[in-house]
């Protein structure tokens, strides 16, 4: 095969989403010339496919290879890239601003569109709100004047992130929403486009705890995601994605995502990783699989970065008083960056409300656990400022609501406890927070249990169902020895044999058709870890000993319905 030949096969496996292809092609044209675009062509084949390390490694040769053949416009676009990545993936500010600072040495005073470009970086690297948002504008009036789609439309969602953390959520949320519609829509040229549109969008619905937003985007990606795969590929998307799929009760796809962010960053970006690692922690946790979180944590020696999941741990072991002092410490770390978890990112890079809010909640049950009725009320009116503030946030909105309710019923306010947590159960289901609509479904049912017996019974069921049905076991058992408490029983059929998940049913009906798990994952765009593993649980849950019994249960089923 010639030069010409392999060089249009790695540029057509790279349009087509075939990056295992690509990446041998290119390593091909690599064994018979160094070229730049040989190095870079394998440098992105590598990024899509996860090896990053590698990835980086080849880019540095493509810039070098650049600069030897005299070509400045080709070094200045690897120095863009290699910042981009340093910064996003790897955590390493000094590299980055080192790759921004060479990208700026040498790009040509007439070259607009390469100036345009270290603009957009830079603004990524700024912490100054004001530049940030100079150099942003700058870079999308050039994107647009020069006619350079990929730059127009990433400089368009960071636009959105920087506008959001100016305080002009509506403005900022159009821009988002534009620049995903615009790079799925095929604008740009490169898949690198959708990726940094997507994490500027995930940025932004971190920023807001917009759930809903980040679930329905990833839904218009699919069939983005058919051929090119998860488009959330630096560091921080990849957390931020995990985190949405933790709340949102995807958990087996959760544990996916987060195990990749760990994996990628072990070694290379610390801060990220314990990130990582503290929210398969809980994960755990949620899970009521309270020893596992315990070990996870302690693995990693990150007692700031981990103290939110032990602050958790603590508060089911009944020491309140150890709750509340762990989680002060997580939101004194948030609060003055003493817990260097991430250094600063996406114009500015401001902490994330999805667990922000998560803990001011926390530290509100944990103080009313510890008696301390006016810390907790003091810590709950700090909630509802930020759920005031702009934008208005659904999720705050409903950790703020169930603060109210646990506060009145402390002081024995039940009509009020009881409207506070039925407004919570709204939200939070409008919000898919399963786990937390099951929690706000057992506050209701204790407030209602001394006027409105049948009532609390039935919200109790109702809450113990959908709390096993999830696999969060503790706060299922807990719904079930207060059904027993009340003489109205526990569970109707033992834990593990419940209801199949949305998801499990459907694999259930794959299975039913013959499919493997390497065609479970390609048919609903899941990793074949995470359709393992949901194999497992239906068979699990049904009592079942192998893939053909459940394909005989199902096809029982169908024939039934």
């Amino acid at each position: 095969m010639t030069l010409e030949e392999l060089t249009a096969r790695g540029t057509a496996a790279m349009e087509a989403g075939q990056w295992a292809e690509a990446r041998d092609a290119f390593r091909e044209l690599l064994a018979a010339t160094r070229s730049p675009a040989a190095l870079a062509g394998l440098s992105d084949a590598l990024f899509f496919l996860g090896e990053i390390g590698e990835s980086v490694r080849c880019r540095e040769r493509a810039y070098a290879a650049s600069r030897r053949a005299g070509n400045v416009a080709e070094a200045v676009d690897s120095a863009v890239w290699l910042c981009l990545v340093y910064g996003m993936s790897l955590g390493n500010q000094a590299a980055a601003k080192g790759w921004l600072a060479r990208a700026e040495s040498m790009a040509a005073p007439d070259d607009g569109l390469s100036l345009a470009w270290v603009d957009f970086c830079a603004a990524l690297l700024a912490t100054d709100a004001r530049r940030c948002r100079t150099l942003i504008e700058r870079a999308l009036a050039t994107s647009q004047e020069m006619g350079d789609p990929d730059l127009a439309v990433c400089a368009l969602a960071e636009r959105g992130v920087v506008l959001v953390k100016d305080g002009d959520v509506q403005a900022g949320l159009r821009c988002v929403d534009e620049a995903m519609a615009s790079a799925l829509g095929g604008d740009g040229t490169s898949s690198y486009t959708v990726v940094m549109a997507g994490c500027s969008m995930l940025t932004v619905c971190d920023l807001l705890g917009d759930l809903g937003r980040a679930a329905q985007w990833t839904q218009a990606a699919g069939d983005w995601m058919k051929v090119y795969g998860c488009p959330y590929l630096y560091a921080q998307c990849r957390l931020v994605h995990g985190r949405v799929l933790l709340l949102t009760g995807h958990w087996a796809e959760a544990e996916d995502e987060l195990g990749r962010a760990a994996e990628s960053t072990k070694g290379v970006f610390p801060g990220m990783y314990h990130r990582a690692i503290t929210s398969l922690a809980d994960l755990r946790v949620r899970q009521g699989r309270f020893d596992e979180a315990r070990a996870v944590i302690e693995g990693i020696g990150a007692p700031v970065e981990s103290s939110l999941v032990a602050a958790a741990l603590a508060l089911v072991s009944h020491e309140p008083l150890t709750a509340v002092a762990l989680a002060e410490r997580w939101l004194r770390s948030e609060q003055d960056g003493s817990g260097s978890l991430v250094p600063p990112l996406h114009a500015g890079g401001q902490r994330s409300s999805l667990e922000t809010a998560a803990a001011l909640s926390l530290l509100v049950e944990a103080r009313l656990a510890a008696g301390d009725l006016d810390g907790a009320q003091r810590v709950a009116v700090s909630l509802g400022e930020c759920a005031g503030g702009p934008g208005g946030a659904a999720l705050l909105s409903a950790y703020a609501v169930l603060a109210g309710g646990r506060i009145a019923a402390a002081q024995g306010v039940a009509e009020a406890a009881a409207a506070c947590f039925e407004d919570a159960l709204t939200l939070f289901g409008r919000l898919d927070l399963s786990l937390e609509a099951g929690r706000a479904r057992l506050e209701l049912a204790r407030v209602l249990a001394s006027d409105q017996p049948v009532l609390a019974v039935s919200e109790a069921r109702a809450a113990l169902t959908a709390l096993d049905r999830l696999g969060a076991t503790h706060d299922a058992d807990v719904a079930a020895a207060l059904l027993r408490s009340w003489g109205a029983g526990g569970r109707s059929v033992p834990r593990g044999t419940g209801v199949l998940t949305r998801r499990e049913q459907e694999i259930l009906g794959l299975l039913v058709r013959g499919y493997s798990n390497q065609e479970i994952a390609g048919h609903l765009f899941i990793s074949r870890k995470t359709a393992a593993h949901h194999v497992s649980s239906l068979l699990d849950k049904l009592g079942l000993r192998n893939r053909a019994e459940a394909a005989a249960y199902g096809a029982r089923l169908g024939s039934l319905s």
